[in-house]
């Protein structure tokens, strides 16, 4: 069990790390007040890659939480 929360971390890790690299190439997107118009397609695109980043740092946290959890239980009442 606590093996794959570490994968599940790691991976979690990468694809929020992915999703913060790719995120950077929107950085120009512009706030829906702007009266500047702009592409749509990149602003659903940066609206999606932020959703991305929130739902894998959500995941990060609460593996991590179950990790300490975990490794602050008594050994004896561990299952394998």
């Amino acid at each position: 069990m606590l093996r794959r929360l570490v994968y599940l971390v790691m991976a979690g890790t990468l694809v929020l790390a992915a999703a913060t690299v790719i995120l950077r190439y929107f950085s120009d997107i512009l706030p829906l007040a702007s009266t500047e118009p702009q592409s749509v397609w990149r602003f659903e695109t940066a609206f999606l890659l932020t959703a991305a980043q929130w739902i894998a740092l959500s995941v990060v946290a609460l593996a991590v939480i179950a990790i300490i959890v975990l490794l602050l239980k008594p050994a004896g009442d561990r299952s394998p």
